[in-house]
């Protein structure tokens, strides 16, 4: 798959759920397990701006040349992706959020991603430099 593909799908992704946290954060948040009593639905728009964000940089990459930068936000974006997943784990197993359809989805293509973006990263350099 080339690069401009994963990072047509990483926004697209990434606007589909970043939209769901910050327009329907209470439906989102209950979706993936989280109470949403308090400020939980504060704190699920500022996850969907952050994953909005990520969307914009994978937006404004994908048509981009080889170059050091191109180089730096795959490697930004396959550091991210493992720490997601790290972080889902923690949640999981710590905190005891349930592993739900939704949490369940959301593991998945966030291991999708750390292998596609491992795979430019570590197997095909020739597409990032």
């Amino acid at each position: 798959m080339r690069l401009k593909t994963v990072f047509t799908l990483n926004y697209i992704y990434a606007f589909l759920f970043g939209a769901g946290f910050v327009f329907l954060p209470t439906l989102c948040s209950s979706l993936v397990g989280f109470e949403v009593a308090g400020d939980a639905p504060l704190i699920a728009r500022c996850l969907g701006l952050f994953v909005i964000c990520t969307g914009v940089l994978t937006f404004m990459a994908r048509d981009a040349e080889k170059s050091a930068a191109r180089r730096a936000i795959v490697v930004s974006m396959f550091v991210l992706f493992i720490l997601l997943a790290l972080f889902k784990v923690l949640m999981n197993l710590v905190w005891g959020i349930p592993l739900g359809p939704m949490l369940a989805l959301i593991y998945v293509l966030h291991a999708l991603f750390i292998v596609t973006y491992g795979y430019h990263l570590f197997g095909r350099p020739r597409e990032i430099e």
